[in-house]
């Protein structure tokens, strides 16, 4: 039994160990089976990956060659904007460049109207850009920087030595000079179709003070970056971090610019990547000083109603009411402050909000040493120092900046005004101040004598060069509606005799200043056939006048008379002459002024009668520059002579008799001391008076009446004349002074035959006439009513 169960043992333990073997052999089967079925999957796995990578590669290549062309658009889109017109900048119109020289006539009182009026500072102690300080005989003047058309020339101090009214001593920066020039009154800005204002400044005209302020506050690390700063966001998102909202943004000066510039406020990821390309493309392609001019100019800083204020030049004057470079420390704190939120900080509505900003800005200023202790303390204490209110000003010439507009359109077009040019014209602050208060003070006089509402308007231009210095279109200051000066078409009267007698002059072989014209009754006939009898104003004949007598004494008759012996069409070819641009009718009334003519055309006709014959082309605008300083037109003088200079010579002696013994001799008390020229003008019922009258710089064309063309009651010598005269005195009329031409001299002639005589008798009277060609009488001829009174002498001795 034992063996047995011992070989039942051994028997199992055989079993168990063939079962165990046979196991490890299917096992070693199956490991066999499956083993190249593992290397195919391994083999999967590394072609996956490998296609995987390839598949990045290739999507990275494509999504580098999109963004190397979308980048390739985004730089054209940015250099078509930076190099081009980057804005519709306004129109800016500058009235005349002031130029002083030794002996230029100036006063103190002239000088501070310009300077205040110009938004200089009246102080004692002069010490930045737009200050001025002034002493019986002195001015020192901290001129701003400008940019006269060659370049910004930089600030300056000027000092002006004035005696007896005149230019004694000039400085530049202490340094003795011979001339000295201001910068130019800004009129006005025409905005473009946009409606968008600004004030474009270039980066030497901004203070330092100002830049260094708005580097330390918005962008530090401006000058060292690519355009995106990642520490910067990283430090902006530590800082909005710690005070749980958002208390400092990321954005460099570069990205707001690209902000503002290029791309809409859209909060999204996309106008993010775009702004971080653009910034890049931009910190690439320019400069930082371009960069940083730009924005300067661009960045957003208030609303002023449906306008929005860009840039610190025009923020500036919407805030002060000063140029950006005449800003102080606390001035410049609260602009930069506004950057963060305009309409948060808006100083008239949240001034408490705003003073805490500027406080902020202050604070980092002293704290980096842009401002010292005492300014900083200084400035804290002091109080918004903003205009009282948000409007802006409103302009205070309209009626010149009319004639510059019509001007300025035939010279560029809509799309080059809207490109930053500058416009310089010939426009005097003191000469409209002049003419303004002339018209406050004396047409409610006028007025009162008259009986009614009377009109206005009054043109001032400076003959020889044709610049139109002054302009009133109507009695009220600022007004901008219908302009008179321009536009008002009146019958001018006799401003039109000295035209016909014009043409007679300059046949000096037939006329001179003696000729004797008929002063008698005539009748002519009309083109419809009707009788026309002219009249003189006083109702008299007197027979016969000499030529310049019915010029002096403006008599209607012999006007009519010398004016058929002319005929009709070379007296029309004479108005022409003078610049009247429209067809004339010809028939023998317009010989009296039945012509329509508005106050600028007659300026323009009394051009070369004022400048000795000399056409010149009456004009407002002198220059007009573009933005980067190129001259895009200028005026260029004409110097004509058109009118022989003996016969001017001549008609200027007969308008300066005017003025003494004729219509106008009113002037002799009016304008003391002072030798003028002119004529009266004066139409049908009183309806229109008129005068036109020169010295030796200026001519002045004055027009009075009724809109509804009532009667006024006034002649020429007792209604325009009477302004023109307050005028003159204003301005300091400078006597008139004519060098007589050659072959013009003093000649004596008789009263009764108006022939020149050798020698000298009791009717008789000298008179400059054209010797050439002339024939003398041996002796006078004498009265007969003479004849037969005799001397006491001749009674007593006999003849």
């Amino acid at each position: 039994m034992t063996a047995k169960k011992t070989s039942q043992t051994t028997a199992k333990k055989t079993n168990s160990a063939k079962s165990k073997a046979d196991k490890a052999t299917k096992a070693n089967k199956a490991a066999k089976v499956n083993s190249p079925v593992d290397h195919s999957r391994d083999s999967k796995v590394k072609r996956m990956t490998r296609w995987l990578f390839w598949l990045m590669v290739k999507m990275t290549v494509i999504v580098l060659f999109v963004l190397f062309v979308y980048s390739i658009y985004l730089d054209g889109k940015v250099r078509d904007k930076f190099e081009g017109q980057r804005w519709q900048v306004p129109v800016q119109v500058f009235g005349t460049v002031e130029e002083y020289g030794l002996g230029s006539k100036l006063t103190i009182a002239n000088l501070k109207q310009g300077l205040i009026a110009n938004r200089y500072k009246k102080v004692t102690n002069v010490q930045r850009p737009g200050e001025f300080a002034l002493s019986k005989n002195r001015a020192i003047i901290y001129r701003r920087a400008f940019d006269f058309g060659g370049g910004i020339e930089a600030a300056q101090q000027l000092t002006i030595d004035i005696s007896n009214n005149k230019v004694a001593a000039l400085y530049l920066n202490d340094q003795r000079v011979e001339q000295l020039r201001l910068e130019p009154l800004l009129l006005d800005r025409i905005l473009p179709e946009s409606k968008e204002d600004r004030v474009l400044v270039s980066l030497q005209a901004v203070p330092e003070k100002l830049l260094d302020t708005l580097l330390l506050v918005e962008d530090r690390e401006f000058y060292f970056h690519y355009g995106v700063s990642p520490l910067g966001i990283l430090r902006a998102l530590y800082q909005n971090l710690l005070a749980g909202r958002t208390v400092q943004g990321g954005s460099t000066l570069t990205q707001q610019l690209v902000k503002n510039m290029f791309l809409t406020r859209d909060k999204t990821l996309w106008r993010k990547a775009n702004e971080a390309i653009m910034a890049l493309i931009l910190e690439y392609r320019y400069s930082k000083d371009q960069l940083l001019e730009a924005y300067i100019n661009e960045v957003y800083l208030g609303q002023h109603y449906a306008n929005g204020i860009y840039g610190f030049g025009l923020a500036a004057e919407f805030y002060f009411g000063k140029s950006v470079q005449s800003l102080n420390s606390e001035q410049m704190a609260m602009l930069v402050g506004q950057v963060k939120g305009p309409s948060y900080y808006d100083p008239w509505r949240f001034p408490e909000r705003t003073v805490e900003r500027r406080d902020l800005v202050l604070r980092l200023m002293y704290q980096q040493e842009i401002i010292s202790q005492r300014e900083f303390e200084q400035a804290l204490e002091s109080p918004l120092s903003i205009r009282k209110k948000r409007r802006l000003r409103q302009q205070k010439f309209p009626a010149y900046l009319q004639l510059v507009k019509a001007e300025l359109s035939r010279h560029l077009s809509e799309y080059q005004q809207q490109s930053g040019v500058r416009v310089f014209t010939g426009f005097s602050i003191n000469q409209q101040m002049a003419l303004q208060k002339s018209i406050d003070e004396q047409l409610p006089n006028l007025e009162k004598k008259s009986g009614s509402d009377l009109q206005i308007a009054m043109v001032v231009s400076d003959f020889k060069s044709g610049e139109v210095r002054a302009l009133v279109g109507g009695k009220e200051a600022g007004y901008a509606g219908f302009n008179r000066a321009l536009h008002a078409q009146r019958p001018i009267g006799s401003l039109i005799k000295p035209a016909v007698f014009l043409g007679a002059l300059e046949r000096y072989q037939r006329f001179n200043l003696a000729s004797l014209i008929d002063d008698k009754a005539i009748t002519l006939s009309s083109e419809d056939g009707q009788a026309w009898r002219p009249k003189n104003y006083d109702g008299k004949y007197r027979g016969q006048v000499h030529l310049i007598d019915a010029l002096v004494s403006s008599l209607n008759v012999p006007t009519v008379n010398l004016g058929m012996k002319l005929g009709l069409d070379n007296v029309a070819q004479a108005i022409h002459l003078l610049g009247y641009q429209d067809d004339i009718v010809t028939r023998p009334s317009m010989l009296l002024g039945s012509l329509n003519m508005s106050p600028m055309e007659i300026n323009q006709l009394y051009i070369p009668l004022a400048n000795q014959g000399v056409a010149e082309k009456s004009h407002a605008i002198e220059r007009i520059v573009s933005a980067r300083g190129e001259t895009l037109w200028q005026f260029k003088a004409l110097e004509q002579q058109i009118i022989s200079t003996q016969a001017a010579y001549l008609l200027d002696y007969a308008l300066n008799k005017v003025t003494v013994s004729g219509t106008a001799r009113s002037l002799t008390w009016r304008v003391k001391d002072k030798r003028l020229a002119g004529k009266t003008g004066t139409t049908n019922d009183l309806r229109d008076s008129w005068f036109v009258g020169y010295d030796n710089d200026l001519l002045v064309t004055t027009w009075l009446g009724r809109d509804d063309n009532k009667p006024t009651k006034l002649t020429g010598s007792s209604g325009a004349l009477v302004l023109f005269a307050d005028f003159m005195n204003k301005v300091d009329a400078q006597s008139r002074h004519v060098n007589t031409p050659a072959s013009v001299e003093l000649v004596r002639f008789d009263n009764k035959s108006g022939h020149a005589v050798e020698q000298a008798c009791d009717n008789s009277q000298l008179l400059p006439a054209v010797t050439t060609g002339l024939i003398y009488e041996t002796q006078c001829e004498r009265d007969p009513e003479q004849l037969k009174k005799k001397s006491w002498f001749e009674k007593l001795f006999g003849e």
